[in-house]
C-alpha cells in the first residue's frame, strides 16, 4: 500500500470532458482501519434532490513527478 494518497473531485468540464481535481491527500492510520485526510481545497458541490451535500472524491496513488514530496 501506498504511504501516500492523492485526494482528488470530479468535475465536468465545459467540453464535455471529465477532469479530476487535486484538493489534498490521505494517509493510511497507523492504529486503526482507515485514513487521515488533509484537505488543501474542499469541493463544494450542489446539493442532490434529497437535499443532502454528497462530496465524490478519489484516493489516487502519488504522481511519480511528487516522489519525494510529502
Amino acid at each position: 500500500m501506498a504511504d501516500r494518497y492523492e485526494l482528488k473531485t470530479v468535475r465536468q468540464g465545459s467540453d464535455g470532458k471529465t477532469y479530476w481535481t487535486k484538493i489534498g491527500v490521505a494517509f493510511p492510520m497507523k492504529d486503526k482501519d482507515g485514513f487521515n485526510v488533509s484537505f488543501d481545497a474542499l469541493p463544494i458541490p450542489q446539493l442532490n434532490d434529497k437535499g443532502e451535500l454528497v462530496v465524490e472524491a478519489k484516493l489516487w496513488p502519488p504522481y511519480e513527478g511528487d516522489a519525494g514530496k510529502k
